[in-house]
């Protein structure tokens, strides 16, 4: 009996109708795999003829038939975004780039350790070595671990309704 009524609560749940669910998507042209960003998720974005940089701002709001982002006060169109930036980044860079700063950073309070204890012999340039090996690993995250997209001849911008 108690199966029989879970059973037909879950009929009646599954007759409503399911809320259709809007995303912006980054496409490529050639490829089939996009990159989606879903309601609710902060957009980093530069505007097209706009000089000011990079904003961040929530999306609230997805209008598929208009191609518009409601980001926060105003709605935008998708064609008057240029570039976007993700905020998950590159893995393979930030593994490298922290394994750099760590042995930068090891290298340096080795030699700092070896020169106070007076056996300076064991440190052979080891502070400034470790000092470059920091920067370097600072400057590959830096540079190369955000994932920004240049939206136009290859990538392009659409907002999509997804309704099951």
């Amino acid at each position: 009996m108690k199966g029989s009524i879970f059973f037909m609560f879950l009929f009646f749940i599954s007759l409503q109708t399911v809320s259709a669910q809007k995303v912006l998507l980054i496409e490529r042209r050639g490829t089939p795999v996009t990159q989606r960003i879903e309601m609710y998720e902060d957009l980093t974005f530069q505007l097209k003829d706009d000089k000011a940089g990079w904003y961040t701002r929530t999306i609230l709001d997805l209008d598929p038939n208009a191609q518009l982002i409601f980001l926060g006060d105003s709605w935008i169109s998708v064609n008057d975004i240029v570039k976007i930036k993700l905020k998950r980044q590159r893995t393979l860079v930030n593994i490298l780039g922290g394994a750099l700063q760590a042995g930068g950073i090891s290298m340096f309070v080795g030699d700092v350790w070896y020169t106070l204890a007076g056996n300076p012999e064991f440190s052979q340039g080891g502070m400034e070595f470790g000092v470059l090996n920091f920067a370097v690993g600072t400057a590959i995250r830096k540079l190369f671990a955000p994932i920004k997209y240049t939206i136009g001849k290859k990538r392009r911008l659409r907002v999509v309704d997804l309704t099951f």
